[in-house]
C-alpha cells in the first residue's frame, strides 16, 4: 500500500479537512512562486486565520519560506510573500521506452538536479535486468546531485500503455508482457522507496500542469509524439482519466477503417501513420518500390529521413505530409470535442517540424469550424530527453504535496 493511502486510512474527518486545506495552500504557493497570505486567502476561500496558522506550520517544517516582494505593502515597507522551499524534498523520475531509460532527480519545484539516459532494449532483456539498470540509474543520479538515498521521498515511473491508475495494473503495455511482476514492485524492493506508476503521457501532462505551459491554463491537451502517439487531457485544471483511468488514447483512435496495421492490433489508428516506426516503414516501402534511391534501408533513421525530406526528397516529404494530415484530422476532432485553450506537442518526434506540423495545421483548418480554431494556441515544445523523466518525477511530487506533514524535509 502506498504511503498516502496509509496516511489517509489513519486520518479522522478533521485531519482530512486540515490535510486538504494544507494541500490547497501549498499548491497555490507553488503556482505563484511568490504570494502573500492575503492573496492566498482570497484565492483559496480560506479564512486569513486559517491561512496564517497553516503557513506558520509549513514554515516551521521548512516546506515554504518568507521573502520580500518587489512591491510595497505600505510606504517604506515591503510586502512579505511566501514561496516553496525547493530543497524541502527530492524525488526521482523514470521514463521507460523500448530503447532507453531516462532518469532524473528533481527538487520540490521540479528543477532537475541531475539526469542520465541509458540505452537498453526491453525486448531483449529480462525484467529483473531492467530493474537493476533502473536501480543503478537512480543511485547514480542521487549521487550526482550530491544527495543521499534517504533524502528521496518517492519515485515516479512513466511508461506507455493502458494503466488502471487506482489498481496500478496495466491493461496493455508494449514494453513487457502483461501479468509479469510490475516494475514498480521490483524498484520498491531494490530501493525501499515508494514508487508510483503512471502512463507516460499523463505524467508529462501533469508536469505541464504544475510547472510548464499549462501552469496558468485551465483546459489544455498534450500530444506526445515518439514511438507511440500519446495524449493527456486537462479539464478545469484536473487531469482527466475517464471511468477506468485509461482515457486519452488518442494514438489508437481509428481514422482510416481497415487501414495500416497498428501495434495495438487494430487497423487505421492515428499512430499507425504518425509515429517514428510508421514513418520509417513507409519510407522503406517507398524505397523498395523504387520511388527514391538510397544505399540501403538498413541505415535509415528518422533523423536521416528528415534531412533528406528537407533537402527536397519528394516521396519522403509526402510521407511526412501524410502523417501531418492524419494528425490534423485527429486534432480537428479533439478541438471540436474539448474546445481547449492550448494544444501542446511534445516528445522526440517534434523534431520533424514543419514537415509534419504545416500539413497538420492545414488539415485542422479544413476539418474544424473556424470559430473553434481561433482561440486555440498550438505550441510545439522544444524537446529535451530529460523532460520525460521530469514528468515522471512530478508524479511523486504530487504525492508529497498531498501529504507532506509526516515527511522529513531539508532545511533551507
Amino acid at each position: 500500500m502506498h504511503l498516502n493511502k496509509i496516511i489517509m486510512t489513519n486520518l479522522n474527518s478533521r485531519q482530512r479537512a486540515q490535510a486538504h486545506n494544507q494541500y490547497t495552500i501549498l499548491d497555490t504557493i507553488r503556482m505563484h512562486k511568490g504570494i502573500s497570505r492575503v492573496q492566498i486567502a482570497e484565492l483559496t476561500g480560506q479564512s486569513r486565520a486559517s491561512v496564517t496558522n497553516i503557513t506558520a506550520d509549513l514554515i516551521k517544517k521548512n516546506l515554504i519560506y518568507e521573502k520580500e516582494s518587489k512591491e510595497s505593502a505600505t510606504p517604506g515597507r515591503r510586502r512579505v510573500e511566501l514561496a516553496i522551499n525547493p530543497d524541502a524534498t527530492y524525488v526521482a523520475g523514470i521514463k521507460l521506452s523500448s530503447s532507453r531509460i531516462s532518469c532524473a532527480v528533481t527538487d520540490m519545484q521540479a528543477n532537475v538536479r541531475s539526469s542520465v539516459v541509458i540505452p537498453v532494449q526491453f525486448d531483449k532483456r529480462p525484467l529483473d535486468y531492467v530493474a537493476d539498470i533502473i536501480e543503478d540509474a537512480v543511485r547514480h543520479c542521487v549521487d550526482k546531485a550530491g544527495l543521499a538515498m534517504e533524502k528521496i521521498f518517492g519515485i515516479g515511473v512513466g511508461m506507455p500503455g493502458l494503466l488502471k491508475r487506482d489498481s496500478g495494473v496495466y491493461v496493455w503495455k508494449p514494453l513487457y508482457k502483461t501479468g509479469e511482476t510490475t516494475l514498480s514492485d521490483l524498484i520498491s524492493q531494490r530501493l525501499s522507496i515508494n514508487t508510483y506508476l503512471e502512463n507516460d503521457s499523463n505524467a508529462l501532462t501533469l508536469a505541464h500542469l504544475w510547472f510548464g505551459e499549462g501552469t496558468h491554463t485551465n483546459n489544455f491537451l498534450v500530444i506526445t509524439i515518439e514511438e507511440g502517439i500519446g495524449m493527456g487531457i486537462v479539464i478545469e485544471r484536473k487531469l482527466y482519466r475517464g471511468l477506468q483511468g485509461i482515457a486519452s488514447e488518442f494514438g489508437h483512435m481509428v481514422v482510416e477503417p481497415d487501414g495500416e496495421l497498428c501495434r495495438c492490433g487494430k487497423r487505421g489508428c492515428i499512430e499507425a501513420y504518425t509515429n517514428e516506426s510508421a514513418i520509417l516503414h513507409a519510407a522503406e516501402r517507398s524505397l523498395q518500390s523504387g520511388s527514391w534511391k538510397h544505399e540501403g534501408a538498413n541505415g535509415l533513421s528518422l533523423d536521416l529521413l528528415i534531412e533528406l525530406a528537407r533537402d527536397g526528397n519528394k516521396p519522403l516529404k509526402s510521407i511526412f505530409a501524410k502523417a501531418g494530415d492524419i494528425m490534423g484530422l485527429g486534432i480537428a476532432a479533439l478541438i471540436q470535442i474539448f474546445n481547449p485553450e492550448k494544444i501542446i506537442f511534445s516528445g522526440d518526434g517534434v523534431k520533424s517540424g514543419d514537415l509534419v506540423f504545416e500539413p497538420m495545421k492545414q488539415a485542422i483548418e479544413k476539418h474544424t469550424n473556424p470559430e473553434l480554431i481561433k482561440p486555440v494556441h498550438i505550441i510545439v515544445e522544444k524537446w529535451k530527453d530529460s523532460d520525460w523523466a521530469r514528468g515522471a518525477a512530478t508524479i511523486a511530487l504530487k504525492e508529497f504535496y498531498k501529504y507532506p506533514f509526516d515527511q522529513k524535509v531539508q532545511s533551507r
